[in-house]
């Protein structure tokens, strides 16, 4: 589904992402940029070229206006997003721009605390969440930000939750020191409810009341001597700064939840946001696991959305051309696919982790190569990493023969072009049919000594191939330093393939205790 969507959204032309939506047609062109992003993990893709472009035509706007940004209806919405994309891209290098961007939204910061449409009074909790979601981004990317003002939507978003737990779109504010007050119905669905609630949750995290991996005094399976740096003072001191505590935030989402028991989703014959509400059930998920140091909390309600999206999707890759709703099909499938790839799971905790889809099929492949140094030669056409890459993914390459595999392939030293290599070597190893290609990609990450790639490490010790699974076992005990854990007969049955995986994720959660493995659990 992922695969089918991408395509469709490559195969859009600008002209096509910007068709009128209200004022959000800078808007529309993002979202599908950082979809294909977040999915495929190609910065040099042309539709994310493109959502770049538009996202520094608006930094440019603003910095030509002082730092103001140009306003529409869908302002709010869209430099959320230009603010995900860049520092998705490269925190370092869109640095200004990033902070010009988050500026420029602190400054549309209403009186009472939230955010909405330019001219009204009230609040909006749907585009609150998104520039929470964008402070919470910068926070992560090491920009400094105004932590009163995030103190401010929180009391905001507390505030304007109605007794009965739900939040509506646009809210009343009862003011400061006041019981909540009951809200409106007309505008309250699914979609308010879990904006309001994920929006409560993200600002939390910004003052680390749910806790940091950075807290660890030492690394597992590394030498006592080897600590992480402490930082539990700076936590410590942020967490302090918090206006409400974390079982404040937990009661009022309790309330919601609550709510949405009693009220469950049903799609009416009318249009509504169902793609939009997806991804923030997503976003909001993903931040209840961090809350409660508890991954897979609620259960079902991934694989319920995955089958609905199963049947709505159509022939094109799209999705919201077989369903009433308000979105044009490209947003439709961006939220679609951040849904599937769990796009803010794969941003917690490390701004750049994660942009693998993972376990969708890719073309058939394999390698016949040697090296020499750093260079790649045996087939006149490789002569470097990136053009072994290309050969794995070629559609004739299983017709080629392989009799070597690279001993001391070196990934590329820039940060951005690692990177991408190391997406694309992940995905030979979860996705690819030949199993010549399967073992490059799990020798050479193994040797990497980036722990972004255990989880697809771990997916490879179910590999149907026995070097495979050897490369990936050798991978995991280097990345560790644990060289005798969790060993695997060279014949293993199900039972302990599953095992190992299981050892081996536990072991990931020391690290990473809020990570959520997206392969069945063993």
């Amino acid at each position: 589904m992922v695969d089918r969507g991408v395509k469709y959204l490559e195969g859009l032309a600008e002209k096509d992402l910007r068709q009128a939506n209200w004022g959000g047609e800078d808007g529309q062109v993002m979202l599908a940029g950082y979809a294909h992003l977040k999915a495929e993990g190609n910065y040099e893709a042309p539709l994310v070229k493109m959502a770049t472009k538009v996202a520094l035509d608006i930094v440019a706007a603003a910095k030509q206006n002082r730092g103001v940004l140009r306003r529409n209806a869908k302002t709010n919405y869209e430099v959320a997003v230009a603010i995900m994309l860049l520092a998705d891209l490269d925190p370092q290098e869109y640095r200004e721009s990033l902070q010009i961007l988050g500026e420029g939204l602190l400054a549309l910061q209403m009186s009472h605390g939230g955010y909405g449409y330019e001219g009204q009074a009230n609040g909006n909790v749907s585009q609150t969440q998104y520039i929470v979601l964008a402070m919470w981004t910068l926070d992560r990317a090491g920009i400094e930000l105004s932590l009163d003002r995030v103190n401010r939507t929180v009391l905001w978003l507390l505030r304007v939750q109605d007794p009965s737990g739900f939040w509506t779109y646009i809210a009343d504010d009862p003011g400061v020191g006041r019981p909540l007050q009951k809200q409106t119905t007309k505008e309250m669905s699914w979609s308010s409810c879990l904006s309001g609630g994920s929006a409560a949750l993200i600002c939390a995290d910004i003052f680390r009341l749910w806790g940091s991996s950075t807290e660890r005094k030492d690394i597992p399976g590394l030498p006592k001597a080897v600590k992480v740096v402490e930082e539990d003072s700076l936590i410590d001191k942020r967490r302090k700064l918090a206006a409400v505590k974390p079982e404040v935030i937990l009661a009022a989402n309790s309330r919601m939840d609550g709510f949405r028991r009693q009220n469950p989703f049903v799609r009416g014959n009318q249009a509504d946001w169902f793609y939009y509400m997806l991804y923030s059930m997503e976003r909001y998920e993903s931040f209840v696991e961090i809350a409660s140091g508890k991954p897979g909390i609620n259960p079902n309600w991934y694989d319920d959305g995955v089958k609905q999206l199963m049947s709505l999707q159509d022939s094109s890759g799209a999705w919201g051309t077989k369903d009433k709703v308000w979105n044009r099909p490209p947003v439709c499938t961006s939220f679609a696919i951040l849904f599937l790839i769990r796009g803010t799971k794969k941003s917690i905790g490390k701004l750049s982790e994660g942009r693998l889809a993972g376990g969708y099929k890719l073309p058939t492949d394999t390698t016949k190569i040697v090296v020499s140094g750093t260079q790649i030669q045996g087939e006149p056409e490789v002569n470097a990493v990136t053009d072994l890459l290309s050969l794995l993914e070629s559609d004739g390459a299983l017709e080629k023969d392989a009799k070597s595999i690279p001993e001391d392939l070196k990934l590329e030293s820039d940060p951005k072009r690692r990177s991408l290599q190391i997406d694309r070597l992940e995905r030979l190893l979860r996705g690819s049919e030949s199993w010549q290609a399967r073992r490059v990609a799990a020798k050479v990450l193994g040797s990497s000594d980036e722990l972004r790639v255990v989880p697809s490490l771990i997916f490879a010790i179910s590999d149907p191939d026995t070097l495979v699974r050897s490369y990936a076992v050798d991978g995991l005990r280097f990345l560790s330093r644990k060289f005798d854990y969790a060993d695997l007969p060279n014949k293993p049955d199900f039972n302990e393939i599953r095992e190992a995986q299981k050892l081996w994720r536990n072991w990931y959660l020391t690290i990473y205790p809020g990570y959520v493995f997206l392969d069945p659990n063993p």
